[in-house]
């Protein structure tokens, strides 16, 4: 039986070991991507404490990759660039489709819930703050691969009996906050969701006095995904940080206290997505 001073010094050594090889430059990265949901150096900076913790976790480099467009992400994937994905529910549709091998490890809560609301937002004063009289206005979509920023206010407006290209000027944002930003008069309505209200606001973004104009349906949360072809042994690590990650701890209270609300990471399975599928075939 080892003795415990010697026991305790090869812990230490171990631990030491481990610090010092996430921050070795000859240490490949692991590289987590994902959407610039609020814009690409705003998201950077809402996660960059979680990729922190996951290279101490992991005691490999993590590098996050916030790409420049939803679409971006896919193709960085397909590529093998990018190990760890936090994808949009629509934009993970479309890149299941595309690679294949692409591994589904978990889904993420936030503000207690699994799933959030899509809505149209507009300035209180503005015309168009009231469903009944939407025709005319100009609309920012986030974008092409957004679900709460595309998808779903699309389908909403196309239930209700509008023709988006007829009926709408629509404009592609970028990104949900960019979307809020313009409603100062570049365009008369927001396609968001109630997080990226939450952010515009926490940094001082003058949005005024938004009203909701619609809300468009319930969505799942995002898909964390791993490339094909990732190690096996560091795929098993990567969910089992996201997984035991979480706010019932002072220390995952302070690494997601930025994360637009994330609470924690839960499995989940692809047919969670399938009503994403179903819309994506109704709206083009």
């Amino acid at each position: 039986m080892a003795r415990p001073t010697a026991l305790l010094t090869v812990v230490a050594l171990l631990a030491l070991s481990r610090a010092s090889s996430a921050d070795d430059p000859t240490v490949p990265a692991l590289v987590f991507g994902m959407t610039p949901i609020v814009g690409v150096e705003p998201t950077r900076a809402r996660f960059a404490p979680l990729a922190a913790h996951m290279s101490k976790e992991l005691g490999v480099p993590v590098e996050l990759l916030v790409t420049g467009s939803y679409r971006k992400l896919i193709e960085r994937v397909a590529s093998g660039e990018v190990d760890l994905a936090k994808f949009s529910p629509l934009a993970y549709v479309r890149a299941r489709r595309q690679i294949p091998g692409l591994r589904l490890i978990a889904t993420h809560v936030a503000n207690g819930s699994v799933d959030y609301s899509s809505y149209l937002v507009a300035l209180q004063k503005n015309r168009y703050s009231s469903s009944k009289s939407l025709k005319g206005a100009r609309i920012c979509f986030a974008d092409k691969n957004s679900t709460s920023g595309y998808l779903f206010p699309r389908a909403y407006l196309k239930r209700s009996g509008f023709s988006i290209d007829q009926d709408f000027g629509w404009i592609p944002g970028g990104n949900h906050r960019a979307c809020l930003e313009g409603l100062d008069g570049r365009w008369d309505l927001a396609a968001t969701w109630a997080g990226a209200i939450r952010d515009a606001r926490s940094v001082g973004l003058d949005v005024g006095e938004l009203v909701i104009v619609a809300k468009t349906g319930r969505i799942p949360y995002d898909a964390y995904c791993l490339r094909p072809g990732l190690d096996p042994d560091m795929a098993r690590r990567v969910r089992r940080t996201l997984l035991k990650t979480n706010t019932l701890t002072s220390g995952g209270r302070r690494v997601l206290a930025l994360t637009l609300g994330i609470n924690g990471w839960v499995p989940v399975e692809d047919g969670v997505y399938d009503n994403i599928r179903r819309l994506e075939a109704e709206v083009p």
